[in-house]
């Protein structure tokens, strides 16, 4: 269980703090809620009730450096194949993202970005929907890696290609 000012990522709404547990009427009855403050949207808060396992599978402890850095190693050795159907793809990339996992958003944003250099190279641009996707993703993860890192969000990508390279030396 979560405790009062852990620092957790909630799905796509990125690294919140756990401001409160309070006990809410809920259409008569009492529903105990995890009250998060998204730290990049101050003026948002986001209710979880703490016994809805679907919603609270989506909180997880923000990492340490350490362990990001692992994350960040373990990249180059992954490789996903490419889904030509537009429409599993879609689904099969939007299941990533809720899932929120560090390791299968950094591994999307790769596939997304070398697919894209492809589809560049031919003249042609990325679908719609991958680009959403790959937004979503990078945002996530900057979000994340911005707070942990104590860098600025538009410094993780090249924080993240450098760890890259080096753990290719």
């Amino acid at each position: 269980m979560f405790q009062v000012n852990d620092m957790v990522l909630y799905g796509t709404n990125g690294v919140c703090r756990v401001v409160d547990i309070d006990e809410r009427d809920c259409g008569g009855r009492m529903v105990e809620y995890y009250i998060l403050k998204p730290i990049y949207a101050s003026n948002s808060t986001v209710f979880v009730p703490v016994n809805n396992e679907k919603l609270t599978s989506k909180m997880r402890y923000v990492l340490t450096k350490e362990e990001i850095d692992a994350k960040i190693r373990a990249i180059p050795e992954v490789q996903e194949e490419w889904m030509d159907d537009e429409r599993a793809r879609k689904e099969h990339f939007k299941d990533m993202v809720s899932r929120a996992d560090t390791f299968e958003l950094i591994q999307l944003i790769k596939m997304l970005i070398e697919h894209r250099e492809k589809a560049v190279a031919r003249g042609k641009k990325l679908h719609v929907a991958d680009e959403r996707m790959l937004q979503e993703a990078e945002k996530m993860i900057c979000d994340e890696f911005s707070y942990v890192l104590g860098i600025p969000k538009e410094e993780v990508p090249s924080y993240i290609t450098n760890s890259m390279k080096e753990s290719i030396h």
